[in-house]
């Protein structure tokens, strides 16, 4: 416990203490704020007179709700006033009546600069609007707003004239409102123009398209500008899909996770019950059917229960989806792939202390910290989760956001406890869960403190209240926002586990504002609060913050209907602030005469607080006292501070001690007069207050500030707690500390304890001590001062495994490639210092690697999640060079005086690893005669193999060609691998032979070299059955050709032969007869009948006829045999019966 609320602790006020309270709260009672406003009032007019102009809009869709107007202060600065119409006189036109500021600059008064809208369009704002006070000026100021506009019209169709209208999913018009959708319409400030962009969305089966275009948008007054823009129907995108897991490791999910892609393709995915980690990847989220783009995802995750509940946010850098895949939302991250929302988390901690000490002092009193709102304590079901579970809307939270480029996360959360009217404070700590996506060190910050108050029942709906439902003494309803200085407080960078301490301690004052309007009635009165402190705190120690916000008071109608019907002349507003110096800037709903409503902000207030003081403030005076409440080192004290009252003049300051006689400080004290004065202190509590005046001020401005002597000489004197020793203050944090070679771990969770009294040393104890195993373990810490007063807390001692695995990988000797690589297989060996732990290499051993070195990276993973990699170099090398077969010669005629354009043939290509690269000849203009050409092929590993074709540009008109002659070849032949030759030499005199080549059927040439001494070749040809032209070719090199040819017709098909007569099993009665039989062949054939008779038939089908003597008598053979011009016979063998009585003849199959 430390200062005056230690002194305080269970002690009864005394009887002047008592006094003193009454005192104070009728102090409190007296101040007020004068809202000095004046009427200002006119019309907003169109000028507009075309009609096509005018019917637009009369149909348009603010007919009906015209507008705002809204007056901003340029003389003196910072006060605004906002009104809608009163008064719809027609779609052009409506008037305005509001109450505005307009003492703040004297009987000058006050200059604003009008802006007025009707709907999306602005009218040229009117400057130089002065507004005096009532008593200058009785009459209101009535000004006349008024323009006239132009209309752009944008129409989309199928061609650029629009008559087939294109419907849109979604238009954007940058910097422009618009209307209506055939055609938009924006409207603009006529005889203006402004180059802007304008964005179309198109739907398709698959998706939406999004096509942005330059455009101009202006027009003169009454113009009306059509522009058609004509729209191509887009291509349906190809789709994918994103999926991942989400983990927040450490921290229980108390109700649900979202992923969101937000925009016209948007996903979204709600995940309910546990965390889908990355070992199940059956649980994980999946967005399907992303059109291919690069899309910005958002995450939301709700962790822990009650005060600590917390709202965690993530917005992922963009990441692309790949079409008909479903791809893991993934980056690399030193040499690891990491899940976006695998997360292990880091945690801002502290103290909390919001403390009041006047409030002990007084009982009875009432703080505003007494009607602090937390979100979490709307949880009618029990469950732990707040009905509204986004805290940061209307509730006391703390908000943490990370800074720089690449993915983006937020958190919210708040703290336990009340405040303890008995000790002035609400005493508490917090811990801040940090997740970041990708698990990478974010730079941290923690925006602020916001404290939210509201004094009147709630539930899930908003804030609702009218007069007659509250106690005005007691109605709080505002905001307070406090952030600690410098950044360097408040900001860390923090990876994975780490923790960084935050410290909220401030001390309280009241302050009350009374309201009072000699013009008009006002509701929900407001006072807008910025400020700072730096210096030493009420405990005297080293602070610094800005602290900003917003109160409301009453008359107070909130989210009710006709709020006005509630509004007074009389109303005030409560709040609680820190020490510092402040800046009060009033406000309120104004009700003019006419009962015109418009919101308004009047001249601001300075005040300088300390800690426990209780103000009012009265304009033109404010009293602020420099000091702070603690203990008293001795029976007197020095009190010093100053009067606020510019322009005004002070006429008399004086303070009162403990409720007793008026002491006077000055009169005729000028213009923000100081003063400071010596006062002798009674045992324990000591009231004493400040206060102001100057002539034509209902009441005196007024403050209080609280002292404590007890005389350390004669030991303790107020209460079980003294100002003359206090108890150390012991500070505990959790603490996070890697696991070391046993898998254990020790660290202190002493967060610098200490002890407030001077020369008093303290010393601490943590149980149990150390070592701790791995996982998380409850501490407490007791520390206990010199004079024997202890302390203590408790925090939780977490160890973690931080000591990735060891990882060897082995070696794999260079392989030859072979099929487009090599299969390799390799092995690693993984090791670590709290278990098992497994390894994983990507590509796998036993793979097929390509050629190169391709390095495999071998991953082990331990039971925390760490992870160790090594890599495998494999080398697959190609050594053996390619296969390479060159194309046929090519031939062709000359068909210009260059030659013949050619293309040349294409070579073959084939290796043992990959298909190689062939180059060769380019296609152009080859000249008349025989040209080498080569061919390479090259494969991957730098292997080359080659070969050399020719092309033949021939000259069929040159004379002398080469001589030629063909070797007879068989005109029918069974053969199918048949000799060809013949003799090519040149004319005595010409060329020389070039190329000689056999052809088939014109087929490719198959090249044949004529022997030195007479020119003769040979080959043997491969030939399928049937007829087929052999070919001898010679070309010279002028390029002079001459062919022979010879037909040849392989024929395996033997005749087919069939016997006519006799028949088999005929009966004949003389030995000779009439052998008659068919044959049917594609070659001349031979028919040959009982070895003697022969006949030719020389087309190869026809009937043949013999006359043969069978000689003897019985049965008796007879054969007919047909061989074609090829060799092939077919034969006939059957028998007859010459003779009276025949037995049973048999024919016999065909013999071949």
């Amino acid at each position: 416990m430390t200062g005056l609320v230690a002194c305080d602790a269970g002690r009864i006020p005394e009887g002047e203490g008592g006094d003193s309270l009454a005192q104070v709260e009728a102090a409190l009672d007296g101040g007020s704020v004068e809202l000095r406003s004046n009427v200002l009032k006119g019309t907003v007019r169109l000028t507009n007179q075309n009609p096509e102009v005018l019917a637009v809009l009369a149909a348009d869709p603010w007919v009906h709700d015209a507008g705002t107007v809204t007056a901003t202060s340029t003389a003196p600065g910072g006060f605004i006033a906002t009104v809608s119409p009163t008064e719809r006189i027609s779609p052009l036109e409506y008037r305005f009546e509001m109450l505005v500021e307009a003492g703040a600059g004297g009987d000058a008064g006050v200059v604003y600069a009008v802006a007025a809208t009707r709907g999306g369009y602005a009218h040229p704002g009117l400057s130089g609007v002065r507004v005096r006070p009532p008593e200058v000026q009785p009459e209101p100021t009535n000004v006349t707003v008024q323009s006239c506009m132009g209309l752009v019209q944008f129409r989309f169709g199928t061609d650029d004239t629009c008559q087939t209208r294109v419907p849109l999913a979604a238009l954007n018009i940058r910097n422009f409102s618009f209307h209506g959708s055939g055609p938009y319409t924006a409207y603009v400030n006529g005889g203006t123009s402004q180059a802007t962009t304008l964005t179309y969305t198109l739907t398709t089966p698959t998706g939406t398209v999004s096509r942005t275009l330059p455009v101009q948008v202006g027009a003169a007054c009454d113009e009306v500008i059509r522009t058609c823009i004509p729209v191509a129907p887009p291509e349906p995108p190809a789709v994918g899909s994103l999926t991942g897991p989400f983990e927040v490791h450490g921290e229980p999910t108390s109700s649900s996770m979202r992923v969101l892609i937000q925009g016209n393709n948007g996903r979204s995915q709600v995940l309910h019950g546990p965390w889908r980690p990355v070992s199940t990847p059956e649980t994980w989220w999946k967005l399907s059917g992303l059109p291919v783009d690069a899309y910005v995802m958002d995450a939301f995750a709700y962790l822990r229960w009650g005060r600590a509940f917390t709202e965690a946010y993530s917005r992922l850098e963009p990441f692309t989806v790949v079409a008909e895949q479903t791809t893991p939302v993934t980056k690399q991250v030193e040499g690891v792939s990491r899940h976006a929302l695998d997360m292990h988390p880091a945690y801002f901690y502290g103290a909390v202390r919001l403390a009041d000490p006047f409030i002990p002092a007084h009982p009875g009193a009432w703080s505003t910290l007494q009607a602090l709102f937390f979100e979490a304590d709307v949880d009618p079901n029990g469950d732990g989760v707040p009905d509204a579970m986004s805290i940061g809307a209307r509730g006391t939270n703390l908000v943490a956001e990370t800074a720089g480029a690449g993915s983006f996360a937020s958190t919210r959360t708040a703290f336990p406890g009340t405040f303890d009217a008995a000790r002035g404070e609400l005493a508490s700590t917090y811990e801040h869960v940090l997740p970041g996506p990708y698990d990478v060190t974010y730079r941290w910050f923690q925006g602020a403190m916001y404290l939210r108050f509201w004094s009147e029942p709630a539930g899930i709906t908003p804030f609702t209240t009218r007069p007659g439902l509250y106690d005005p003494e007691r109605y709080r309803y505002g905001s307070l926002a406090l952030r600690t200085l410098p950044a360097s407080g408040y900001t860390a960078d923090l990876g994975p586990g780490q923790r960084f301490r935050i410290d909220h301690e401030y001390c309280f004052n009241e302050v009350q504002l009374q309201y009072t309007s000699a013009q008009g009635r006002f509701f929900n009165p407001t006072v807008e609060v910025s400020g700072q402190f730096t210096g030493k705190d009420w405990r005297g120690q080293p602070a610094a913050y800005v602290a900003n916000g917003l109160f409301h008071g009453t008359p107070a109608a909130v989210n009710i209907p006709n709020p006005a019907t509630y509004a007074d002349i009389q109303g005030q507003v409560s709040l609680a602030l820190p020490q510092g110096g402040f800046t009060l800037r009033p406000g309120a709903s104004m009700v003019s005469d006419s009962g015109t409503v418009n919101t308004a902000t009047f001249a601001p207030l300075g005040v300088t607080l300390g800690c426990g003081q209780r103000l009012k403030l009265v304009p033109p005076l404010a009293v602020s006292l420099g000091g702070a409440p603690g203990c008293a080192t001795s029976a007197s004290g020095t009190v010093s501070g100053q009067v606020r009252s510019l322009p005004a003049q002070v006429d008399r300051v004086w303070y009162r001690l403990n409720g007793g006689p008026e002491v006077t400080l000055c009169t005729n004290c000028g213009t923000d007069p100081h003063f400071s004065f010596q006062v002798p202190l009674q045992t324990c509590d000591n009231a004493i207050q400040v206060f102001a005046f100057s002539e034509g001020m209902n009441e005196p401005a007024t403050a209080i500030e609280q002292r404590v002597w007890d005389d350390p000489s004669d030991g303790p004197s107020c209460g079980a707690g003294s100002c003359v020793n206090r108890p150390p203050v012991a500070r505990c944090r959790s603490v996070t500390v890697p696991a070391g070679g046993a898998c254990s771990g020790c660290g202190s969770v002493d967060d610098g304890s200490y002890d407030p009294d001077t020369g008093d040393t303290v010393s601490c104890v943590q149980t149990p001590g150390c070592p701790y195993p791995l996982g998380s373990h409850k501490a407490t810490l007791t520390c206990t001062d010199s004079s024997g007063l202890s302390a203590s807390c408790e925090a939780r001692v977490t160890v973690r495994d931080e000591t990735p695995p060891s990882v060897v990988c082995g070696t794999v000797p260079e392989l030859e490639c072979g099929g487009g690589g090599s299969t390799a297989s390799f092995t690693a060996t993984a090791t670590d210092n709290c278990g098992a732990v497994t390894t994983a290499c990507t590509p796998a051993s036993g793979g097929l690697f390509p050629p190169g070195t391709t390095s495999a990276t071998c991953t082990a993973t331990d039971g925390a999640g760490l992870r160790s990699q090594c890599t495998v170099p494999v080398t697959v090398r190609d050594t053996q060079p390619p296969t390479l077969v060159c194309p046929a010669p090519v031939i062709v005629e000359r068909t210009g005086p260059e030659g013949a354009t050619v293309v040349p043939g294409t070579a073959t290509a084939s290796d043992t690893c990959a298909p190689p690269q062939v180059s060769g000849p380019a296609a152009g203009v080859y000249p008349a005669g025989t040209t080498t050409v080569t061919y390479t092929a090259t494969d991957s590993g730098g292997n080359q193999a080659q070969c050399l074709s020719t092309i033949h540009v021939t000259d069929p008109e040159l004379g002398s060609p080469p001589n030629v002659t063909m070797c007879n070849l068989p005109r029918y032949t069974r053969e199918m691998n048949l000799m060809a030759c013949g003799w090519t030499t040149p004319v005595p005199g010409n060329a020389p032979i070039a190329s000689a080549f056999f052809r088939v059927d014109a087929g490719v040439p198959i090249p044949v070299t004529p022997d030195l001494s007479g020119g003769f070749v040979i080959t043997f040809l491969n030939l399928e059955e049937g007829t087929h032209v052999v070919e001898l070719t010679a070309i010279d090199t002028r390029g002079a050709i001459l062919r022979r040819e010879m037909t040849v017709t392989v024929d395996l098909t033997p005749p087919a032969l069939t016997l006519l007569s006799p028949l088999p099993g005929e009966v004949l009665t003389s030995p000779v007869v009439a052998v008659r039989s068919s044959v049917q062949d594609a070659s001349p054939t031979t028919v040959v009948t009982q070895w003697v008779e022969s006949s030719q038939v020389q087309s190869g089908t026809g009937t043949v006829t013999h006359t043969v003597d069978l000689v003897n008598w019985g049965q008796i053979p007879l054969l007919v045999r047909a061989t074609d011009a090829a060799g092939n016979t077919t034969q006939l063998l059957t028998q007859v019966f010459v003779g009276t009585a025949p037995p049973a003849l048999r024919a016999s199959a065909p013999v071949p």
